[in-house]
């Protein structure tokens, strides 16, 4: 070996096998090389080292000696293991948060693929007791390092100098030919990026999908272990050069870059430097490295750092869109989905329930629903958590709060408050540090209640996330406003169709007679319906009237109250039917101006003198189904003719049609909502009506109705789409 000149240096130093042991070693020989006044081949030293190093404590897991050694133009570094036998590693993807475990499971490192890139010569050396692996570069800039002979090394295998350099980002550019996805894609290009600075931490920031802000997406070295999770950053006082440059910045000492309240301040990161992702011109992202020494990075660093935010910018916009147009599209089918949902019930309730279950399983970890009521004041009316078990834990903390608009997710408690409840310690850290937002239901300019949503302490709401539920609310008070609009109309119809029947109660007692009555309106619930009927006593006589308006709604409404009150009166000053149905045809003709027809059978039952008894019957059936006959022997007949309906001619005339009925018979009339009764494309129709009643004898008056009803029902099950009306007279 030549004699050494002036400039000889060296030194050593022990490590234990400790996933801490990279920055030791990192931190040991930036400092030597520095106090040794050496800054030109600083940065490819120290990266070189952190890998071997790193190599040794995941595969030798034994103590480890660093020896450093400036001579002859030369700096020659040599990482020592006590596992002779182990064999080195060749290329692999490699780990650089320091305080996670270490990943066995990783076939090796970027040691020697380093070496091979980086190093103007390097080597391994096998002993008995240990196995070496070492390596030099140039002392000073590359390709001036003066022509003196080399250092006398140890007996190794030598490897010929080579004369180009490849480039350090190779096994990106590998990464980048796998097709990866966006998140193993960022993941890959912080690790290596943290290696190839020879970094203690390394992020990638990238805009969001409304490019208002930037997101972290991706970390190493800044977790302590624990995945890491996007957080949106707005100013530097956050992550310093948050908002990139044109080009790459270095920050000498965080400290004083106002980083104080960030989490690379908080990692104990001293020195960053920052590469913008530029596509088109334009800055879609940033990459960063940062290191706990201050003074770490150089112009060769920030340069080599830009050379790799450079290779993945195009990429990684790609994937980045392509991951935008994805959300888009899910929220775009989320909401639809959800619209199809609320649109298909029209109970308030219902809505603010579905709404919970929705938004539970789409946007956050649990949800809230206020509702106003008609005085305005608000009142918790569903409450749903991704466990069931917290839902009356939740309901508890949230009865008495007043909701307010909070676009902005931040806690809704404090610690300090979570715990006066004696809520479990996993409870607390979730609601005390989880995000939540709070949206008005607003529809036609009135607030309907408030929509409270909440995530997991280890989540964030995204900005497509807080849009969508904004979005959600506008659809869930729309929804709510239709509710209670059908609520109101459903109450008005409902009393509108019970001021237009008899009350049960006031329904006269006819002696001799059981009667019963049915009404059953069509599905519409907040429609009136056009079919009635009437009971009544008027002058020792006992009328009834089973009616049946064209139509539904209002103006069939209109035509039912005329018909009903017209009768009573008309049948209080003793007129017979005939001339009842005459009266009524003209009032119905005068009165109605959107030409309603209406369809009515009415009779006057009076007991008939003699031993035998019995009661006679006087009717007219104006273009009504005719009424049936059953005996006590099962036999069922019509009886009676059709006369013109009412309401559609002038020049009609009615004329009285008597029936006598004895003991034991039994009277069936009913509106068409029951004939016409249809099972597919058959229909019920007097003949089936007909064989269900003969199977009636015998029974009282409710219990035909009631043997009626449930044979339509197993006919044609949840077929009433028409309005229903019955009624029975059976005589004792």
């Amino acid at each position: 070996m030549s004699a050494p000149d002036d400039t000889s240096k060296a030194t050593r130093h022990v490590f234990p096998p400790a996933p801490e042991s990279a920055a030791a070693a990192r931190e040991f020989v930036h400092a030597r090389l520095l106090a040794w006044g050496v800054r030109e081949p600083l940065d490819d030293v120290v990266l070189l080292v952190s890998e071997l190093v790193t190599n040794a404590v995941v595969h030798a897991r034994s103590p480890l000696e660093v020896a450093l050694r400036r001579a002859d133009g030369q700096i020659e570094v040599m990482v020592t293991d006590a596992v002779p036998r182990g064999t080195v590693p060749q290329a692999g993807p490699l780990r650089v948060d320091a305080s996670a475990p270490p990943d066995n499971s990783r076939g090796g490192g970027l040691g020697l693929a380093l070496a091979s890139a980086i190093a103007s010569s390097w080597g391994v050396s096998y002993g008995h007791e240990d196995k070496a692996v070492w390596f030099r570069v140039p002392d000073g800039p590359r390709g001036s390092a003066p022509g003196r002979a080399s250092l006398e090394s140890p007996p190794v295998r030598r490897v010929p100098e080579r004369p180009a350099r490849p480039s350090t980002w190779s096994s990106l550019d590998t990464a980048l030919k796998s097709r990866l996805s966006l998140p193993q894609l960022l993941e890959r290009t912080v690790e290596t990026a943290a290696v190839a600075l020879g970094g203690d931490a390394a992020y990638i920031t990238l805009a969001t999908s409304d490019e208002t802000m930037w997101e972290v997406r991706c970390a190493v070295g800044l977790t302590h272990g624990e995945p890491w999770r996007p957080l949106r950053v707005r100013t530097e006082e956050t992550f310093p050069s948050a908002a990139p440059e044109p080009g790459p910045v270095i920050n000498d000492d965080l400290m004083i870059a106002r980083a104080h309240r960030g989490r690379l301040s908080r990692a104990g990161m001293r020195s960053l430097v920052t590469a913008p992702l530029i596509v088109d011109g334009r800055v879609t992202g940033l990459l960063g490295v940062a290191s706990k020494r201050t003074r770490h990075f150089g112009p060769t660093s920030s340069q080599r750092l830009q050379d790799g935010a450079d290779r993945i910018a195009l990429p990684v916009e790609r994937a980045r869109l392509a991951e935008v147009e994805r959300g888009r599209r899910a929220s775009l089918s989320f909401l639809a989905e959800a619209s199809d949902l609320l649109a298909g019930t029209l109970d308030e309730r219902m809505t603010g329930a579905l709404a919970a279950q929705l938004i539970t399983s789409r946007l956050g970890r649990w949800c809230a629903i206020h509702t106003t009521n008609e005085l305005g004041a608000f009142q918790l009316s569903h409450v749903a958590h991704g466990d069931e078990k917290l839902n009356d834990i939740l309901r508890g903390l949230l009865s008495d709060m007043h909701p307010r608009e909070q676009l902005d997710p931040t806690p809704l408690w404090t610690p300090a408050e979570l715990s006066k409840e004696g809520l479990g310690e996993e409870l607390v850290r979730e609601l005390a540090h989880g995000p939540a937002i709070s949206v008005p239901l607003v529809a036609h300019g009135r607030v309907l209640g408030w929509m409270t949503v909440g995530k997991h302490e280890s989540e964030d709401f995204t900005r497509d996330e807080v849009d969508v539920a904004d979005d959600l609310s506008s659809r869930v008070a729309s929804a709510m406003e239709s509710a209670r609009l059908h609520e109101r109309q459903a109450a008005m119809s409902d009393a509108l169709q019970r001021s237009l029947l008899p009350a049960k109660e006031k329904e006269p007692v006819i002696p001799g007679v059981d009667h019963a009555v049915f009404y059953r309106p069509a599905d519409e619930k907040n429609v009136v319906g056009g079919d009635f009927y009437d009971v009544f006593a008027a002058n020792g006589r006992w009328c009834f009237a089973v009616g049946d308006v064209c139509g539904t709604g209002p103006e069939a409404a209109a035509i039912t109250g005329l018909a009903r009150h017209t009768l009573r009166a008309l049948a209080k000053e003793g007129f017979s039917p005939a001339y009842i149905m005459q009266r009524l045809n003209m009032a119905i003709l005068e009165e109605n101006t959107s030409t309603r027809f209406l369809t009515m059978l009415y009779g006057e039952l009076s007991p008939i003198a003699g031993p035998e008894g019995g009661i006679r019957l006087r009717m007219v059936s104006a273009g009504h189904p005719l009424p049936m006959r059953l005996n006590p022997r099962g036999e069922v007949a019509a009886f009676g003719a059709s006369q013109p309906l009412l309401g559609a001619f002038e020049d009609v005339e009615f004329s009285n049609e008597s029936v006598d009925l004895r003991p034991g018979e039994v009277v069936l009339a009913v509106t068409d909502g029951v004939t016409e009764r249809r099972s597919n494309s058959d229909m019920l129709g007097d003949e089936g009506l007909m064989k269900i009643f003969s199977g009636c004898s015998g029974l009282t008056a409710q219990a035909v109705i009631s043997r009626i009803d449930r044979e339509l029902e197993e006919y044609a099950p949840g077929g009433h789409t028409d309005d229903t009306a019955m009624m029975v007279l059976r005589l004792l």
